[in-house]
């Protein structure tokens, strides 16, 4: 059965060879569920990556935090719709000329399989490790400023001395119920990334606006600046309109200002 997982080490690559940093709006609550969950699943990732007890410790605290946004009762369902919604665009380019019929067609199967998995799954993701009391002692002493200490957490602390390869076969272990999401929302912010390509912008006194097509289904804006740049967007966003204003940042203890210089950057309007 072919694999729908993304390869993680893609958006590692991006990292260490874009020059420049995407700053990402979500301008729904379905998108912003989907990047809550991508960001999630690649920290994951990384710190599973470490061999250190904390390494599997922060590996162990964002697996609690993926667990508490699957549970929520709409992820699945929303995805699955996000899917057809998709599907049903991408069908309709079937007969566009010169589109990459493979391609499309590859892409097209990859999200009814997708599809087809999450419609199988019994209730929501993860629920099986509901009753997983060693992951259910470690969450209600996790919100406690270090409420994880060994006193509190004997059996955590013991886990925590064992060898590394066991410890990240339990980590995998309990990541698994929620690959197929991470792969559901992994290809559908792919897609949406790449609907639009970014274009040459200059924001004056460090300010931008623009008015959206209502009739267009806009579901992300990506502003991209150079790593060098010294300054960071707020992006504001309606059904109509967006606003960027370019805030930079003297003393960190201090609120960011609006500079008041003109600021080139790139802006994509992600719509598919």
């Amino acid at each position: 059965m072919p694999d729908d997982r993304p390869p993680h080490s893609l958006s590692q690559q991006r990292l260490h060879v874009n020059p420049q940093i995407a700053f990402e709006q979500p301008l729904n609550e379905r998108i912003r569920m989907f990047l809550r969950i991508e960001q999630l699943i690649e920290r994951f990732e990384y710190c599973l990556r470490g061999e250190t007890k904390e390494d599997s410790h922060h590996a162990l605290i964002t697996l609690l935090e993926v667990m508490d946004l699957a549970a929520r009762g709409d992820l699945k369902s929303e995805l699955m719709k996000e899917l057809k919604r998709q599907t049903a665009n991408l069908e309709a380019l079937q007969a566009a000329p010169g589109v990459d019929q493979e391609s499309l067609q590859a892409i097209v199967s990859s999200h009814h399989r997708l599809i087809d998995s999450l419609h199988s799954q019994n209730g929501h993701p993860g629920g099986q490790l509901k009753n997983n009391e060693f992951l259910n002692s470690i969450k209600q002493r996790s919100v406690i400023p270090g409420g994880t200490c060994d006193f509190d957490l004997p059996a955590y602390h013991y886990w925590l001395t064992r060898p590394i390869e066991h410890r990240n076969t339990d980590l995998r272990g309990w990541l698994e119920p929620f690959q197929q999401i991470h792969a559901a929302s992994a290809i559908i912010l792919d897609l949406v990334r790449k609907s639009a390509n970014p274009r040459p912008e200059r924001a004056v006194n460090g300010f931008f606006q623009r008015n959206l097509d209502p009739d267009q289904p806009f579901q992300m804006i990506r502003v991209l600046l150079p790593r060098e740049a010294s300054c960071f967007p707020e992006v504001s966003a309606g059904k109509h309109r967006f606003s960027i204003r370019f805030l930079e940042i003297g003393d960190l203890a201090s609120r960011p200002s609006q500079v008041r210089t003109d600021i080139d950057f790139s802006l994509a309007c992600c719509s598919l």
